[in-house]
């Protein structure tokens, strides 16, 4: 059942890592139409979609520490230590 759960939420922050990749680059896009065409509506479009995709990526990592904080696993400065070279 955890293993099932692991993969479950990896796919999820997966999907949510994409889904803000897409939501950068459709506004990326709106900027460019909107620089091309001299009309201000598709900076305010972009505007919205970053806010978009920044409450995405708070939901994504709100998420991710859940998990870590369900599973027992934490970041300590002694297990940080480890990870030098």
């Amino acid at each position: 059942m955890l293993v099932n759960l692991a993969f479950s939420v990896a796919n999820l922050l997966k999907t949510l890592v994409i889904i803000e990749t897409i939501l950068l680059v459709l506004s990326f896009g709106f900027v460019v139409a909107s620089m091309f065409l001299s009309v201000s509506a598709g900076y305010i479009f972009a505007l919205f979609i970053l806010a978009l995709a920044g409450c995405e990526s708070a939901l994504g990592l709100s998420l991710l520490i859940i998990f870590f904080r369900n599973r027992g696993v934490g970041a300590t400065f002694e297990s940080l230590s480890s990870l030098k070279g």
